[in-house]
């Protein structure tokens, strides 16, 4: 949306995966983005090489101590290695997008909440899934809320979470059911609070044998569309929660720490964008 607003190209390759699962891109060219300043292809051969070093192990941190090679080859690199977010609309990074041949852009925590905001509806468009993953999502909810007043979404997040920030935010299934028992306790006692369960790895039923509990498809976009139509998500800090808070505008709990009780739904946010630097703050005390 930054790329729209002030018209400069942008290059998203990352994203070849996954254009053919959205309504705004599958189905047409892949580099026109349904018209938008945006494309998947890189271009020159020295910027797809620097880009690869970037994705590369120890790519990231060589270039860092080589600033000049990318800038004597044409294709600076912009990182967020500070402590704050970048601001997408700061004249600094629009003097360097606009005039700059190629820029590349290393991180996330570039934001632009204005445009974000602005353009909410036209990215929840442009990324609706196709009808294949529309219509399972469909099935999940509504096999899911046949005995249920209330669906919440438990995000169970592990895989790469080992690693992250020293497994900071690797929860034990023991943390989820504590949430979920704290959750049941916020609606009155006849309300019929059924969890749809959500993880990147396998999930053991008797975990969570004493509460109503449902699966998706285990289809990533699927699973992130059908916590999307929940009524409420529970989870670790997590991007992925976040999109499906924001595109199905569903009340959102963080668990910044393992012990953090649940005892209002007033501490359930609609994200729109939040600010990462009160991640860093929240992952310093959980480390």
């Amino acid at each position: 949306m930054n790329a729209l607003e002030h018209n400069y190209q942008l290059a998203i390759p990352s994203f070849g995966a996954h254009y053919a699962f959205f309504e705004g891109t599958a189905g047409q060219q892949v580099a026109s983005f349904g018209g938008l300043p945006v494309q998947l292809h890189l271009g020159s051969a020295v910027t797809n090489a620097l880009y690869s070093a970037l994705q590369w192990q120890w790519g990231e941190a060589l270039l860092r101590r080589l600033p000049w090679l990318p800038r004597s080859l044409g294709a600076p690199i912009l990182d967020d290695s500070g402590p704050d977010d970048v601001d997408l609309n700061s004249t600094g990074y629009l003097v360097q997008a606009r005039h700059t041949r190629t820029l590349l852009i290393n991180g996330w925590q570039f934001r632009d909440k204005t445009n974000f905001a602005k353009h909410g509806n036209l990215l929840r468009q442009f990324f609706r899934p196709i009808r294949l993953h529309r219509q399972a999502v469909e099935q999940v909810l509504a096999t899911n809320r046949e005995r249920a007043d209330v669906l919440v979404g438990i995000h169970i997040r592990r895989g790469d979470y080992a690693g992250w920030y020293g497994g900071a935010f690797l929860y034990s299934n023991a943390t989820y059911v504590r949430a979920m028992h704290e959750v049941v306790a916020l609606f009155p006692q006849e309300t019929r609070v059924r969890f749809l369960l959500f993880s990147n790895e396998p999930i053991p039923a008797a975990d969570f044998a004493e509460f109503d509990t449902g699966r998706s498809t285990n289809h990533p976009v699927e699973d992130l569309y059908a916590m999307a139509g929940c009524d409420y998500i529970v989870g670790p800090l997590s991007t992925y929660s976040m999109w499906a808070s924001f595109y199905g505008r569903v009340p959102l709990c963080h668990l910044h720490q393992h012990d953090q009780p649940i005892t209002s739904l007033h501490e359930f946010v609609m994200f729109e964008d939040q600010e990462t630097v009160q991640w860093s703050t929240q992952m310093a005390q959980a480390l």
